[in-house]
């Protein structure tokens, strides 16, 4: 494995336990929120606005790369599967290289956002916790997915791309 893979391979790793952290935090703090709320008659101050701008957005775009690694993306293949020889490797150029156009497209948008975000000064309305922070995890999200797709692209004439992995069965 390169070293480019192999760093991206962590890279992804990291985000992926990071977004799966942010995901207990959010199911930790929704019920610590709903539990003082009701038994306490006391919500916890800010716990709607961490969930919905931190925790929520790490818990989706962290694990875009291994979403894309494991074969997790939703495809729709019942013309593709009656192609065969050269049209159907013309249409998996085709998915591939629109797929890869819109994450570009993605990483810059949320990159320019993100960008802004860094350097405004918003806060959250009930805490002094700066939004922008929150802006740049979508863009770190794409640029690992985005990075991942550029290194898959030699595999695609062999069509062991990763964008048309299935999903590995769940159970036993």
């Amino acid at each position: 494995m390169p070293a480019l893979e192999r760093w991206l391979y962590r890279f992804e790793a990291v985000l992926l336990y990071v977004g799966a952290f942010a995901a207990f935090a959010m199911m930790a703090l929704t019920s610590a929120d709903a539990l003082s709320r009701y038994a306490l008659n006391s919500p916890i101050l800010g716990a709607m606005e961490i969930t919905e701008k931190y925790l929520m957005v790490g818990a989706i775009f962290l694990g875009l790369a291994h979403g894309y690694r494991g074969g997790l993306f939703i495809r729709v293949t019942f013309l593709v599967d009656r192609l065969s020889g050269r049209t159907r490797i013309v249409a998996d150029y085709l998915a591939y290289l629109l797929t890869l156009l819109f994450c570009i497209v993605f990483l810059w948008a949320s990159g320019v956002q993100g960008w802004r975000g860094l350097h405004d000064d918003t806060q959250l309305s009930t805490l002094p916790i700066l939004v922008g922070p929150a802006y740049c995890l979508v863009p770190i999200g794409f640029l690992a997915l985005t990075l991942l797709m550029l290194l898959d692209l030699p595999r695609l004439r062999r069509r062991q791309a990763l964008l048309f992995t299935q999903e590995a069965p769940s159970g036993s």
